[in-house]
């Protein structure tokens, strides 16, 4: 996928300002972590194709500079964190996790989607 010039400067933006540089990020290529519940990596992997096929660049299990790895990370999308959450609420998400993210990313209306994984995936979720 090749991205416009002001997608690239967006995604160049949220790299350089959060994402750890000692990690390999690949876009649109989805990672999945053995510790996650199956019904977690399923939702991810239906999280990140429905991104795929709106065209929308996505980066899975990228490590930020302040430690935290969200399940999906998407700089041009409405939302650039998406949360993929089984075992957890958002209320639990925001009052164990979200302190560790950077100020400027810890308004949950406006950098965070939280989707369900114990539902069924509904692509509208996520928009």
């Amino acid at each position: 996928m090749k991205l416009t010039s002001k997608d690239q400067e967006i995604v160049n933006v949220f790299f350089r300002q959060y994402v750890d540089r000692g990690y390999k990020a690949v876009m649109n290529a989805v990672r999945l972590s053995a510790e996650h519940t199956d019904e977690h990596r399923r939702c991810i992997f239906d999280v990140c194709n429905t991104l795929l096929k709106a065209g929308v660049p996505f980066w899975t299990e990228v490590r930020l500079q302040c430690g935290c790895i969200p399940d999906v990370v998407c700089p041009t999308h409405i939302k650039p964190i998406i949360e993929v959450l089984c075992s957890e609420t958002p209320q639990m998400f925001e009052e164990l996790k979200l302190h560790k993210y950077p100020s400027e990313l810890q308004d949950t209306k406006r950098n965070f989607i939280f989707v369900d994984a114990k539902v069924p995936f509904e692509e509208r979720c996520i928009w």
